[in-house]
């Protein structure tokens, strides 16, 4: 696939039509003819990002300032499919007949500093990365799913600890009701009378425990239906839009997919008035129960009250039991609760730590894939340069997640993050959480116990889901052989830099590659010497487009294809286009890149009195 033909409408390039040819195009002119202008208007169209968000941010601006209010148009073809990829200044993103894989784009700017950062250094190497299909797309579902199944954990165990604490009045009230009991069983002793009525308010007592059992387990049920009603009316209301205005052809293709939406939202809205039916039944149930358990309650008193009647304080005796009886029956239902919840949480935190395996998957493979594009990179720079690829080497992102977290916490561990985050991934930092490991931490941080436990006791109230789904990426490091020993990019010169960066650049055999300007800060012998032979080496596996000043590119580099443009201060446009050795395109290049034919053959014969 390559880039055939570049159609611009308004702007400063306004009426630029331009074909391409499959092999080496080189555009030239002077300084202000919109060389790089059209570069970055191609890089806009294609929505090609840079190395970083800066230098993406600055092109599409020098894109749009000179596109204005027009459009470009980019014809796509493999000399038998035909893809057209059209942009105005106000679309967020191409519109396309079809799907088709970006070109590498390079500016002058770019090739001197990619290697300075991190992610300029990666985006490098994942130029030569065959990603699976969807990967990207499958990861942000993983990641949402495990936020989403972490948040669930953190709710249940909640829930979970609120009963268990709840719970542990018990045995406390068992042993008030031990007390008691004697008690009762002496005022049941006094009389005949006092005894069938005792028994009487015992039968009632349980059967008053049962119905407060009842009234509790129905609230339960009836929160919960209340919350699913909840998640079943936000379902609703981010429903897409059910009603648009289409003109025919294309209310014909899509108003089938949007009678499916209205479908959909007219079954949640159904469904969720079964919901409110159900709400409500459990209402009139808990308020039947409610009633019938008042109208217990007062039997229950008017007994007491014949009770103590009969015998004096045996009523408070009474009472007290009932209260106590009827405390522990609900605090033992609890047990009914727990057992599922418990079950419920154990299969969550399966759940997600199969979505972290697979999340873990992904990103180990996205390394292995890295580290065989850097080996097979380093086949074809070698011995010169040499790439390498670290597993999770930029931590830096994770340490300032946990310092965000830590935020407001009062603690101080800035000197601790950093040694955390490079020794526990964020997935064994959630588990330490979890099971609140704090000689893991400890050990990690190389701090003491009791700092270990008060990290761990304020991480445990942040959001857990977001730290542990954070993708430690991977970092690259490239290096020049000065000598007999390697030096890493940041210690070398500018026109160093591009020496190891061009190589890299340029080994992209099978993909559209357009560069502006590789020539500064690089001597000409390199570019004779090494540059050139890497472009005729390419030939025509993958369309290369430069904007140069260097004679040397398109004369040595045999370029298929010249384009001339020219610029009146308000405008650019083509001058010329054509092959190398057409009469145009010699005096362009002789013109613009030579000084004339005067010098060069001055030069010439310069060159030719004095080299021997």
């Amino acid at each position: 696939m390559y880039i055939q033909r570049v159609q611009i409408e308004e702007g400063f390039l306004d009426g630029l039509d331009v074909k391409f040819t499959p092999g080496l195009n080189a555009i030239i002119g002077a300084r202000g003819t919109g060389k790089t202008s059209l570069i970055e208007i191609i890089r806009f169209c294609l929505d090609v990002n840079s190395t970083t968000a800066e230098t993406t941010r600055r092109s599409k601006d020098h894109a749009l300032s000179v596109l204005g209010s027009g459009q470009v148009t980019i014809t796509l073809t493999d000399g038998e499919n035909t893809i057209l990829v059209s942009r105005t200044a106000n679309d967020p993103a191409p519109r396309s007949t079809a799907k088709f894989r970006k070109p590498v784009i390079f500016s002058q700017t770019e090739i001197e500093t990619v290697g300075l950062e991190a992610t300029g250094r990666l985006k490098l190497i994942d130029g030569f990365v065959k990603n699976k299909p969807d990967t990207e797309a499958q990861e942000r579902e993983l990641i949402t799913e495990c936020r989403n199944l972490t948040q669930q954990i953190e709710e249940s165990r909640r829930e979970i600890e609120e009963l268990e604490l709840t719970q542990k009045a018990l045995p406390a009230l068992r042993e008030e009701l031990k007390l008691i009991i004697p008690a009762e069983e002496n005022v049941s002793k006094t009389s005949e009378n006092l005894k069938q009525k005792t028994h009487l308010l015992s039968v009632q007592n349980n059967t008053i425990s049962s119905a407060g059992v009842m009234v509790e387990n129905i609230s339960r049920i009836k929160n919960s239906v209340a919350n699913w009603s909840h998640e079943v009316k936000k379902g609703i209301d981010n429903a897409p839009i059910n009603s648009i205005s289409l003109e025919h052809g294309a209310a014909l293709i899509l108003n089938p997919i949007l009678e499916k939406i209205n479908t959909v939202k007219t079954n949640l809205i159904s469904e969720l008035g079964n919901v409110l039916n159900i709400y409500s039944e459990l209402e009139t149930v808990l308020s039947n129960f409610s009633t019938n358990k008042i109208s217990m309650e007062d039997q229950a008193r008017q007994l007491r009250q014949e009770i103590e009647s009969i015998q004096s304080g045996s009523g408070s005796i009474l009472r007290r039991g009932q209260e106590l009886r009827e405390s522990i029956a609900k605090l033992e239902s609890i047990s009914t609760f727990l057992a599922p919840k418990k079950a419920s949480l154990s299969k969550l935190i399966s759940t997600r730590s199969e979505a972290l395996d697979k999340l873990d998957e992904i990103r180990e493979e996205r390394f292995f894939a890295r580290s065989y594009a850097a080996d097979s990179l380093n086949k074809i720079v070698a011995p010169n340069i040499k790439v390498s690829v670290f597993r999770n080497g930029q931590s830096k992102v994770f340490a300032a997640a946990i310092l965000e977290a830590l935020r407001g916490s009062g603690l101080r561990y800035g000197d601790a993050v950093e040694a955390i985050a490079n020794n526990i991934s964020p997935r064994a930092l959630l588990e330490a959480v979890d099971n609140f490991d704090v000689s893991l931490v400890e050990d990690a941080a190389n701090i003491t116990s009791d700092r270990a436990s008060r990290l761990l006791s304020h991480l445990k109230s942040c959001d857990l889901g977001e730290i542990c789904t954070i993708n430690i990426e991977d970092d690259a490091s490239l290096q020049l052989l000065d000598g007999t020993d390697y030096k890493d990019i940041s210690e070398l010169s500018t026109g160093q830099r591009c020496t190891v960066v061009l190589p890299l650049i340029l080994s992209h055999m099978n993909r559209m590659l357009i560069v502006d300007q590789p020539e500064d800060h690089i001597d000409n012998a390199f570019i004779a010497e090494t540059l050139i032979k890497v472009i005729l080496s390419r030939g025509e596996q993958g369309q290369t487009i430069f904007s140069t000043h260097n004679p040397n590119i398109p004369v040595l580099g045999d370029a298929d294809l010249v384009l001339h443009l020219g610029s009146d201060g308000r405008r650019g446009f083509r001058l010329s286009s054509g092959p190398l050795d057409e009469v145009s395109i010699v005096n362009a290049i002789s013109t613009v890149m030579e000084g004339g034919a005067k010098a060069f053959s001055q030069r010439a014969r310069f060159y030719g009195e004095h080299i021997k």
